[in-house]
């Protein structure tokens, strides 16, 4: 007789489920863009591609994806954020448009988190991942920079292949970045070598773009990690930031005094700080709930709105053109609003805290997981200066990388290769 076929146990079941994960990111990061081949994919396929990870989880653990006590608060934080944003769609100015928005930051945003805290738990899976974003940096810079270079592809001299605008794909590069810097931090001088090497492309690609944001994001980045790594870099920060303290009352008000809003460059500076009180002023009005995540809807509130700098005439187009805030943090707050916005940070402060409390327990904790969570804090503060949780790419990559945190932080020792329950699953 023949023997019947046997179900796959868990750790084949885990196994698949991390390589979805993979398959995923790779669909997102690399085939998502309409300038690439997205437009050639429907919206469910999509969906399915998105969520797939996720529903493979429950084959592998059961009710234990939402009864986990591991996870139970991040879970619960997660399960709020998708209901109250199902709420925040119902009553968005344009539902349908706020509905098609919201579906791609849940999907790759707070289930890739789900999915990597359950999948990433251990050493080996964290090389594996660095390996993808090394990989995928690499192909991602080096087409950018032949496209640019050639331009003919597109429209010439942008860097729009991947994330349509050059601001997401400077961040792109950053939040990719664990990958060759895990080959740097390596005692083997070749791969080190292969580490820097690696590099190149992703630095050349950031310089391409030209945007002040990304590099002073790297700068911030490189100063703590030098902060933390020579004691003489932490006197001269802290005399640094005791000087600028010092010299805010005397300069502070004359910083923008001299700001001419008929220059182009100056009107730009105008308008992102002009766009601070119109956020307030349409907050106020939607406190709880928001307009809902881009419904398009912001030149909706210009009427009732004096604006504080009378003199930038180009400010009320702007408004009207970009439908932006330029900044993540007063998108979701007008966008999400106050009760969403107040979920998420409490859901990303307490996987930070936790994971660097996890951090402050071993003596020599690993350079690459310190500087994962740097980078995420260098991401952070990237998005003051666009909407960056919105483009699909950098959104899963930072959700991913805060499940990966989440994991470090309940694993009993994160620097093992593998840890019990899942020594079968690698």
């Amino acid at each position: 007789m023949k023997s019947l076929p046997s179900f796959p146990d868990f750790a084949q079941l885990n196994r698949l489920s991390f390589l979805l994960l993979l398959g995923s990111g790779g669909f997102i990061l690399l085939l998502w863009s309409p300038n690439v081949s997205g437009r050639y994919f429907s919206s469910v396929f999509k969906v399915i591609i998105f969520t797939l990870p996720w529903i493979m989880l429950w084959s592998a653990y059961h009710l234990e994806v939402i009864l986990k006590k591991t996870y139970r608060f991040e879970i619960i934080l997660m399960v709020s954020i998708i209901i109250f944003g199902v709420v925040n769609v119902i009553y968005s100015n344009n539902p349908p448009k706020s509905a098609s928005t919201m579906e791609r930051f849940l999907l790759t945003g707070i289930f890739a988190a789900w999915s990597s805290m359950f999948l990433i738990t251990n050493k080996q899976r964290r090389i594996i991942f660095n390996w993808f974003c090394c990989c995928c940096f690499i192909l991602i810079a080096t087409l950018e920079i032949i496209t640019f270079l050639s331009g003919e592809i597109l429209h010439p001299n942008l860097i729009v292949l991947f994330t349509l605008h050059p601001i997401p794909t400077g961040t792109l590069m950053i939040l990719l970045s664990p990958g060759p810097v895990q080959l740097i931090l390596s005692e083997s001088f070749r791969i080190r070598l292969l580490g820097y090497l690696a590099l190149i492309p992703g630095v050349v690609l950031i310089l391409l773009t030209q945007k002040r944001g990304t590099v002073l994001t790297i700068g911030v980045v490189a100063i703590i990690w030098a902060f933390y790594r020579a004691a003489w870099v932490r006197y001269l920060l802290g005399a640094a930031l005791l000087a600028a303290v010092l010299l805010i009352p005397f300069k502070g008000p004359n910083l923008f005094k001299y700001l001419d809003p008929h220059n182009p460059s100056h009107a730009s500076i105008l308008q992102r700080l002009e766009l601070y009180p119109y956020a307030l002023h349409i907050w106020e009005q939607h406190p709880v709930i928001g307009i809902g995540l881009r419904s398009l809807t912001h030149e909706k509130y210009l009427a009732t709105y004096n604006q504080v700098n009378p003199d930038l005439d180009t400010f009320i187009f702007t408004v009207i053109k970009l439908q932006t805030f330029d900044n993540m943090y007063l998108t979701s707050l007008v966008e999400l609003g106050t009760l969403i916005t107040l979920l998420y940070l409490i859901l990303i402060i307490y996987i930070v805290g936790k994971y660097w409390k996890k951090l402050q327990t071993y003596q020599h904790y690993p350079k690459e997981e310190f500087y994962r969570g740097l980078v995420l804090l260098g991401f952070a503060i990237h998005s003051m200066t666009y909407d960056s949780l919105l483009f699909p790419p950098i959104s899963w990559l930072f959700h991913v990388n805060l499940g990966i945190l989440a994991a470090y932080a309940a694993a009993d020792d994160p620097t093992n290769k593998s840890l019990p329950m899942e020594k079968a699953a690698l």
